[in-house]
C-alpha cells in the first residue's frame, strides 16, 4: 500500500531514507518517519524497530491481498411529503448507491471476518521467465522542519507536501536472483506550513523517490548497513519471513503481540504491523485469512468511513486511533478485497501546521504476473 520508504531502522535498504530516522532537526521527512515516531512513543523501552517490507514506505506503508468482505448495514428511511405513502422501492446494491453509506453501525470485526471467509486468491504460479509484479501507488509526506536551539521554547517551523510516488517491483520466482524496482514521482500538494504558502519553496522530488535499481533478493542499496541477507527469516520483505508463521488466528495474534512487545504491544502497534504485512506484496495467500481474523480481535478498531485509494478504488476504511494519527486499512466490501491503507492526522500530529483530519499518507497495492523483467503487465 507508508514516503514509501521503510520505517525500519534495523534493515534499511535505502541509504538516503535511512537518514530520515536520524535525530536531525532539519530534514526531508517521510510518512515512515512519522510512523517510526509513533511506534517509538508506543514503546516504554524504546527498542529498535522490527524489519519491514520494501523500504519504500512503512505506510507499508505494499499488496494486493485478495480478501472479501460481506458488510451488513441498515436501511435508512427517507421522509417524504404529505399524502399516501410511497410504494416500497428495492434497496440498491452498494455499487449502485450514489452517496456515502452510513457506516456508523458496521462492526469492524465482522467486516474483517467476512473478508477472511471469502478469500479466494491463490499465490501466482510463475512460468519460466515470468516475474511477480508489485505496483504501489502512494502519497507520502515530504517536507522540511527546522527545530529550535536546545533550551529555547518556541514552535518549530517548516512545511509539508503530500507527494505522489509509484513503485514498480519485479520479483523473480527464485528470489535469490535479480529484482528490479522503478520509482516514478508524481504531483505534490502542500498540506500545511508555518509560513505563508507563497513563501514555501516549490516541491522537488528527492533522489530516493525516482530512478531504477536492481539487486538480488531486492537488495537495491547494497552499501546500506546492516547488510541485507538473502533468505533472512526476520526480514518481512522476504518470503522466508512468512513461511513459519502460525496459521491459527489466536496463535497469530499471540505472535503479533510478541513481535511488537519491545514497542509496548499496544493495539495501534499491532494493527500497524498487521496492515504492513498484508500490504507487503509477498504475503502467502494462506496467511491472509488468519491474519485478518487475528486483526479482528485487536481492541479499538472501528469502521470509519468510505475511502478512495490512490488508484481510484473505493472501499471502507477501518481505523485505529492514536494521539498522533489514525491508521486505516481499506477494504472493498463489494469485490471482497483489501485494497490499501492510509494515515490521518490527529490532534497531536508530528507537524503542528497540519490540521487534524488531514490525510497524511495513502497507499494502494496491486500484484500481477509480468512476462519479463521491466515489462508492466496489461490491465
Amino acid at each position: 500500500m507508508t514516503e514509501r520508504g521503510d520505517h525500519n531502522p534495523d534493515r534499511q535498504l535505502d541509504e538516503a531514507l535511512a537518514s530520515l530516522h536520524l535525530e536531525a532537526r532539519m530534514s526531508t521527512r517521510s510518512l515512515d518517519d512519522a510512523r517510526a515516531k509513533l511506534m517509538r512513543e508506543a514503546s516504554a523501552q524504546g527498542a529498535p524497530a522490527a524489519k519491514s517490507p520494501f523500504r519504500r514506505r512503512g505506510l507499508v506503508v505494499g499488496v494486493a491481498a485478495a480478501a472479501a468482505a460481506a458488510v451488513v448495514g441498515g436501511v435508512a428511511a427517507l421522509g417524504g411529503g404529505g399524502g399516501a405513502p410511497a410504494p416500497p422501492v428495492a434497496q440498491p446494491t452498494t455499487a449502485q448507491q450514489p452517496t456515502k453509506r452510513d457506516v456508523s453501525l458496521l462492526s469492524a470485526s465482522k467486516v474483517l471476518n467476512d473478508a477472511a471467509d471469502k478469500i479466494t486468491a491463490k499465490d501466482p504460479e510463475l512460468k519460466s521467465g515470468q516475474y511477480r509484479y508489485v505496483e504501489v501507488k502512494g502519497s507520502y509526506l515530504r517536507g522540511f522542519q527546522m527545530g529550535t536551539p536546545q533550551g529555547v521554547v518556541s514552535a518549530p517551523a517548516g512545511y509539508t507536501y503530500l507527494a505522489d510516488v509509484t513503485y514498480q517491483t519485479w520479483i523473480p520466482a527464485d528470489v535469490t536472483q535479480e529484482w528490479l524496482e522503478k520509482r516514478v514521482p508524481g504531483s505534490a500538494k502542500l498540506i500545511g506550513s508555518s509560513m505563508p504558502a507563497a513563501e514555501v519553496p516549490a516541491y522537488q522530488p528527492a533522489d530516493t523517490d525516482k530512478g531504477e535499481r536492481r539487486g538480488a533478493c531486492g537488495d537495491f542499496f547494497p552499501k546500506s548497513q546492516p547488510k541485507k541477507v538473502c533468505g533472512d527469516a526476520t526480514d518481512s520483505g522476504q518470503p522466508a519471513f512468512y513461511a513459519n508463521l502460525p496459521r491459527d488466528p489466536d496463535q497469530l495474534l499471540a505472535w503479533l503481540k510478541n513481535y511488537t512487545s519491545q514497542r509496548g504491544s499496544s493495539p495501534s502497534t499491532m494493527f500497524h504491523f498487521g496492515i504492513q504485512f498484508l500490504n507487503s506484496g509477498i504475503m502467502p495467500a494462506d496467511l491472509r485469512s488468519p491474519l485478518l481474523r487475528a486483526m479482528s480481535k485487536i481492541d479499538g478498531v472501528k469502521v470509519v468511513e468510505e475511502a478512495t485509494t490512490p488508484d481510484g478504488r473505493k472501499g471502507l476504511a477501518l481505523g485505529l486511533d492514536s494521539d498522533q494519527e489514525r491508521r486505516d486499512l481499506i477494504v472493498d466490501p463489494d469485490k471482497g478485497e483489501i485494497i490499501g491503507e492510509r494515515t490521518v492526522a490527529k490532534a497531536q500530529a508530528d507537524y503542528p501546521w497540519i490540521k487534524p483530519g488531514t490525510v497524511t499518507g495513502s497507499v494502494s497495492v496491486t500484484t500481477k504476473i509480468a512476462d519479463a523483467i521491466g515489462v508492466v503487465p496489461a490491465s
